[in-house]
């Protein structure tokens, strides 16, 4: 299984338990599912992305860090 960051294992979770794939959050992004996947696993910063990802998953602020 992937390597993810704080921020992407718990962004995972939620996903899984609101049954949003990943796929979903990077059309919502505009970007690619690669490209949310490397956000997650800390292979990219996703500066702008981070936040947006937090927001739509109603993620709290100190996980964003």
């Amino acid at each position: 299984m992937a390597q993810y960051t704080e921020f992407g294992a718990e962004a995972r979770k939620i996903m899984f338990l609101k049954n949003i794939k990943m796929k979903d959050v990077a059309n919502e992004l505009g970007v690619s599912v690669t490209y949310v996947s490397e956000i997650f696993k800390g292979t990219r910063a996703g500066k702008n992305q981070k936040p947006q990802i937090a927001e739509m998953l109603g993620m709290e602020s100190e996980v964003v860090q």
